[in-house]
């Protein structure tokens, strides 16, 4: 492999390795969704990376990279690891913009997977391997799609303005999709060739380099969102700890009361409750009586289905 490619797929590697290993570790101490799902779409997105390391030793040591039943394997591998890849980003997506509907969620994933697959089949020819290695960048204008069609249609102004936070992830992805479909068009369509000289650096037709900066910008933004998530629990004293842990609710408190349609008697409720305190501060705090307080809690386990307190404090903190 050409040094310049082999050390950019190392660094591409190594961001996405430290991205997942921080989500992972940021998840073990929130317990937020998004970190979680943001480390299954890094590791995913690593193991995919080491398959293009995989060709190399292939050709350079084994020379088996044009054995057909390498080249299936190889394929029907890059179909599967690229869905999983792909599906966890959807579904942080899904997490960010307070999507519930388990058939949007699980549609895309499986319709990527069928095509896919149908266009293995015909990845013979240059047009043929253009849709095949195409497929994911389709993916990712659904998503990007469906994200931007949910702002436009948002009428909660809280909900706006934190979906309104992801909107430099959004240009700069969106950017790097159309450069990845253009190079895919450059090299199948219009040069119709495996590979390309640019200078001392070799392109390959089955290697996207735009698709590895948008995954390198993603992994910088990983990093640093995962890096504040502990940063916030790394704080003495720990009265300055819950002065932060009070300031986090405070942000996010809005956002998930609206999705589950609370009160304002319910919000201020669930902003107690978070607090760590019972029924009956509640109610001093309230100037209420305890039995309301009880009633009160109760419609708030029912609007957001979760059978106790504690799975309901739980379920705050892993939505954000």
């Amino acid at each position: 492999m050409e040094f310049a490619t082999y050390y950019f797929t190392l660094l591409v590697m190594l961001a996405s390795v430290l991205a997942a290993a921080i989500c992972f570790s940021a998840y073990l101490a929130s317990r937020a969704r998004s970190l979680i799902l943001g480390f299954g779409g890094f590791l995913c997105y690593f193991a995919d990376t080491a398959l293009m390391l995989q060709d190399s030793i292939a050709t350079a040591v084994l020379g088996t990279a044009t054995d057909p039943s390498y080249l299936l394997a190889r394929s029907v591998a890059t179909v599967v690891i690229g869905d999983a890849f792909l599906t966890f980003f959807w579904l942080l997506v899904c997490n960010f913009i307070g999507e519930r509907k388990t058939a949007i969620k699980c549609v895309p994933p499986l319709l990527f997977l069928l095509i896919s697959f149908a266009l293995l089949a015909n990845a013979t020819s240059f047009e043929g391997r253009f849709w095949f290695y195409s497929m994911r960048m389709f993916y990712v204008v659904w998503i990007l799609g469906y994200a931007f069609v949910r702002y436009l249609t948002c009428h909660d102004s809280t909900e706006r303005v934190r979906l309104a936070r992801g909107r430099v992830i959004f240009v700069v992805v969106a950017v790097l999709t159309i450069l990845v479909i253009a190079e895919d068009v450059l090299m199948f369509l219009v040069l119709r060739v495996d590979q390309w000289a640019l200078g001392p650096i070799v392109i390959s037709a089955e290697r996207n380099y735009a698709e590895n900066l948008s995954m390198l910008a993603c992994s910088l933004l990983a990093i640093f969102h995962a890096g504040r998530s502990l940063a916030l629990r790394f704080i003495e004293p720990p009265a300055d700890e819950d002065e932060l842990r009070a300031s986090h609710i405070g942000t996010n408190l809005a956002l998930y009361s609206n999705r589950h349609g609370l009160t304002d008697r319910e919000r201020e409720v669930l902003q107690l409750v978070l607090q760590g305190k019972d029924n009956q501060n509640i109610a001093s705090a309230l100037t209420v009586a305890p039995s309301t307080v009880k009633v009160y809690v109760h419609r708030l386990l029912k609007k957001t289905e979760c059978e106790s307190r504690q799975a309901l404090i739980q379920d705050f903190w892993k939505g954000f």
